[in-house]
């Protein structure tokens, strides 16, 4: 019998494990990380973002993990079963003790992450790796630099630019050498308040911080304290 139980039949189980199906089923979608939270205590979470046009099964996926550097990845995790991304909309995976709105958590389970694990997401029937989270290669100590953060990985939550419209491979691409060139934004440690929702806008003040007061003064230097007075009104 063939897959669908004809006797002598031809049909055959195609690469998404769908009997005589074509393999758009589970067709590749750049999906990617819009979202990675390492708060305090338990407060962890990471969202994915869909920027297709079609809802995504995400049995077809796994978020590959390792820790404390590694050479390869060392755990493949699945999604939790009947998984789905809406188009244009995310999914979010929270540590089962977040202190959070749970009601924006897809999905509730151990989570282990900390600021030195790296993380990646996969496409499985092709073996693609679509994004990445820290790198895979030695410990980089308590976590790696973002947008000029050290550390940023740890006790911060990162939000992925507007700009970003695919994954990407490229660590030290994604994380930037500033807050310009990064493709993240870096806030403080247990900022919830963008999880649940993608894209998101942000304001940068004239040191890069997000959201950030700092302004210039009369002389051009930011977080300055040159005022205009006296009797030329002059800037000093």
């Amino acid at each position: 019998e063939d897959c669908a139980g004809v006797c002598g039949g031809t049909a055959v189980l195609d690469v998404c494990d769908v009997c005589n199906g074509d393999g758009s089923a589970c067709a590749l979608v750049n999906l990617f990380f819009s979202e990675h939270s390492e708060g305090s205590s338990s407060n962890k979470y990471f969202e994915i973002y869909n920027p297709s046009s079609s809802d995504v099964n995400l049995s077809y996926y796994q978020f590959v993990s390792c820790s404390n550097g590694c050479t390869d990845w060392e755990y493949m995790n699945d999604f939790a079963d009947n998984a789905m991304v809406a188009a244009g909309g995310t999914y979010t995976v929270c540590h089962s003790s977040f202190a959070g709105d749970q009601s924006l958590c897809d999905e509730t389970r151990t989570v282990y992450h900390n600021g030195d694990d790296a993380q990646g997401l996969m496409h499985t029937p092709s073996s693609s790796l679509l994004d990445l989270f820290g790198d895979v290669g030695d410990d980089p100590g308590s976590g790696w630099e973002v947008a000029g953060v050290a550390n940023a990985t740890k006790d911060h939550t990162l939000v992925r630019k507007s700009t970003v419209t695919s994954g990407n491979t490229d660590w030290s691409a994604s994380a930037g050498t500033d807050s310009y060139d990064s493709e993240w934004v870096v806030l403080p440690q247990n900022t919830w308040d963008y999880m649940g929702s993608h894209p998101h806008t942000f304001t940068f003040d004239c040191a890069g911080v997000a959201i950030g007061s700092a302004v210039e003064d009369c002389a051009g230097v930011c977080g300055g304290d040159a005022v205009v007075g006296g009797c030329d009104m002059g800037c000093g």
